[in-house]
């Protein structure tokens, strides 16, 4: 409580005790500063009257917002005298969350104190939601170091979560070494909460035991899409995932309602490649895997819609954007996937997982 007349701490701070909070009060901008300093505990919120000795309330709400000592604290202006549409509107506009008018009921000023900090808990309990999420998704997803490893493919990934947009989603990536070759594979859980990004974690886990256990891509399709059916009933995901022969660069792709894999050729040409299929969490039947081939020098990309998918543009003209746009770009995994972040991400909406591989070829002695 912020006032630099004595019986008017006095009394708004006895109503505030009466209904249990602890206050702790200042005269002026300089004691303010010096007592968040002083203190072990930041306040929940600051109740700051306007029209302060040498340094103004306005000015004061400012300094606490742009100390780098002081956490975000959420400002509630208080006055007598200044009470005029300017003002209150140089008050809101200045980053308070209410703007009260001295007197003030005691009533009025409960309710604003318990509105405010509700708001403030809620934002930072998202914002924690949010944080554990992105930690969660970076934890599970595989280590660069671990994907060069794996032999007979160069590989580049790339992962963006859309912390900006205060949305979490479920997007990732997936590749492992397997019996025939080495599984690819790109997914997007739908919904932005700490759920999808958790239901991500559990169907990756799934993704390798059903694929280490021999199955075929169309098949691992149908083991998820069950899973989800009888576990998750209220979610839905899209994926494309297939295996590759890096010997023969042929392949066997299964598509679960996600964007088609992008062949992009040494010539320039790129070309989608025909694959389709339900969703998964649709318990719809998943027809056997479309055999395809990555020939040598050949370069495939598969990404999730968050990369292009912008709002009233056509998903089709974003496609196409990305067609004509990869077949221009330098064609090595890591510098396609750096150019197309690079160009995608600044407005993107949504979390972005990216996939880039090409064969490496060893000349016959």
């Amino acid at each position: 409580m912020v006032d630099d007349h004595e019986p008017n701490r006095l009394a708004l701070g006895s109503v505030l005790r009466r209904a249990g909070y602890r206050v702790m009060e200042a005269a002026t901008a300089s004691e303010t500063m010096a007592a968040l300093h002083r203190s072990e505990l930041p306040p929940e919120m600051a109740i700051i009257d306007v029209r302060l000795p040498v340094t103004s309330g306005f000015e004061l709400a400012r300094q606490i917002a742009t100390d780098p000592k002081l956490p975000p604290i959420p400002i509630v202006h208080i006055s007598a005298e200044a009470n005029g549409p300017q003002d209150r509107i140089r008050g809101l506009e200045g980053g308070a969350s209410a703007y009260l008018a001295s007197p003030v009921a005691p009533e009025e000023l409960l309710s604003t104190v318990e509105r405010v900090l509700l708001a403030r808990r809620e934002e930072q309990a998202a914002h924690d939601e949010r944080r554990f999420a992105s930690d969660l998704q970076h934890a599970f997803l595989p280590r660069p170091q671990k994907l060069a490893a794996l032999e007979g493919i160069d590989l580049a990934v790339g992962y963006m979560p859309a912390m900006d947009s205060a949305q979490l989603g479920g997007d990732f990536y997936a590749a492992f070494a397997v019996e025939r070759g080495v599984l690819l594979a790109v997914g997007d859980v739908a919904g932005h909460s700490l759920a999808a990004a958790t239901v991500m974690v559990e169907l990756r886990h799934v993704l390798r035991a059903y694929a280490l256990e021999g199955h075929e891509p169309h098949r691992i399709l149908q083991l998820m899409d069950r899973l989800l059916v009888h576990f998750h009933p209220e979610i839905t995901a899209t994926m494309c995932l297939l295996v590759l022969d890096t010997h023969s660069g042929t392949m066997d792709i299964a598509n679960a309602g996600h964007l088609p894999p992008l062949v992009i050729s040494p010539d320039g040409g790129a070309d989608y490649l025909p694959v389709h299929g339900p969703l998964l969490g649709l318990n719809l039947d998943h027809q056997p895997a479309t055999p395809a081939r990555l020939d040598d020098g050949d370069l495939l990309l598969m990404v999730t819609d968050g990369l292009i998918e912008r709002p009233r543009i056509d998903l089709a003209v974003s496609l196409e954007d990305l067609r004509r746009r990869a077949a221009t770009l330098t064609r090595t995994p890591q510098s396609l996937r750096d150019a197309l972040l690079r160009h995608y991400s600044e407005d993107a909406e949504d979390d972005i997982a990216l996939l880039a591989v090409r064969r490496k070829v060893t000349a016959l002695a």
